[in-house]
């Protein structure tokens, strides 16, 4: 897995919540939803608030101050798909949880 860095143990990120890590100085947060993990950058655009203290609900990750929900997938916003935030390849492999900080 060249380019991915281990972050955590896959029982770290619970369904529909987030964990917060830094990796090559950038704040991620890893959300599990539906069993599928996806990593965005950790900072809503509107005040900056941190994603990860949100949840994840619909394939939206809710921003916890304002309500404002960023798609998992993709990061578009969801009152308008050309304001993304950036995303990141994660995988889960033998009970560890691996990310790729290049940004999508």
């Amino acid at each position: 897995m060249d380019g991915y860095v281990q972050i955590a143990k896959s029982d770290e990120v619970k369904e529909r919540f987030a964990i917060s890590v830094i990796v090559n100085s950038k704040k991620i947060a890893v959300f599990r939803y539906k069993g599928t993990l996806y990593a965005l950058r950790d900072s809503c655009p509107h005040q900056g608030a941190p994603i990860s203290d949100g949840y994840a609900d619909e394939g939206f990750a809710v921003c916890p101050h304002h309500g404002w929900k960023f798609k998992l997938e993709d990061g578009s916003f969801s009152h308008n798909e050309l304001s993304k935030i950036p995303t990141y390849d994660v995988k889960e492999k033998d009970g560890l949880i691996f990310l790729n900080t290049d940004d999508n």
